[in-house]
């Protein structure tokens, strides 16, 4: 949903900041749909398995529903990932990032639009991410996006393939939570 029809970056980040979050790109504001009750519950477990993770391998921060600004410089744009892992190395000095989340997460909510949600996929890719989920409950799927390598997306019963042992064993734990939510 557009909350405006159009203005910079500068206007955006001049607002105040509410919820549901609010997204900018091209010069358009979006609203961030409300979490239904499996986005939440997805969310909270992905918060979990990574955290958990991270206690035997301090490589950086997962965070939910941070502000990251980033881009070119004429096409910067501010995202607000249901999720984002941040690695050490690229932990801000400000109170946004100003780089892509190495891991975006993106959990889409019922009437949330697929195109808008892939957008944003290929640019978290296109400026820095090493990897982009796009987690679909309705459909039980997850769509496994890295640059420069063809998408995958992964349903209930499905492996992720060609990908590191951490992410895969993630993924997998993500699929099995799906499948004890849709039942």
């Amino acid at each position: 949903m557009a909350v405006a029809s159009r203005m910079s970056l500068e206007e955006f980040l001049a607002l105040p900041e509410e919820k549901p979050y609010l997204e900018y790109a091209c010069g358009k504001v979006v609203a961030k749909p409300l979490p239904t009750w499996n986005h939440g519950a997805i969310q909270g477990f992905l918060i979990y398995a990574l955290m958990r993770f991270l206690e035997t391998n301090p490589l950086g921060r997962v965070i939910p529903e941070l502000r990251f600004i980033f881009g070119p410089p004429d096409r910067r744009r501010a995202y607000v990932p249901d999720l984002s892992f941040v690695s050490t190395e690229h932990f801000p000095d400000g109170p946004y990032p100003d780089v892509a989340p190495d891991l975006a997460i993106e959990i889409r909510s019922p009437r949330q639009n697929v195109a808008w949600l892939m957008d944003k996929a290929q640019f978290y890719l296109a400026n820095g991410s090493r990897l982009v989920w796009v987690i679909d409950p309705g459909a039980k799927s997850i769509a496994v996006l890295a640059p420069g390598k063809e998408s995958q997306t992964l349903g209930q019963g499905d492996t992720l393939r060609r990908r590191g042992a951490a992410a895969r064993g993630q993924a997998e734990l993500m699929l099995a939570h799906l499948r004890r939510l849709a039942s």
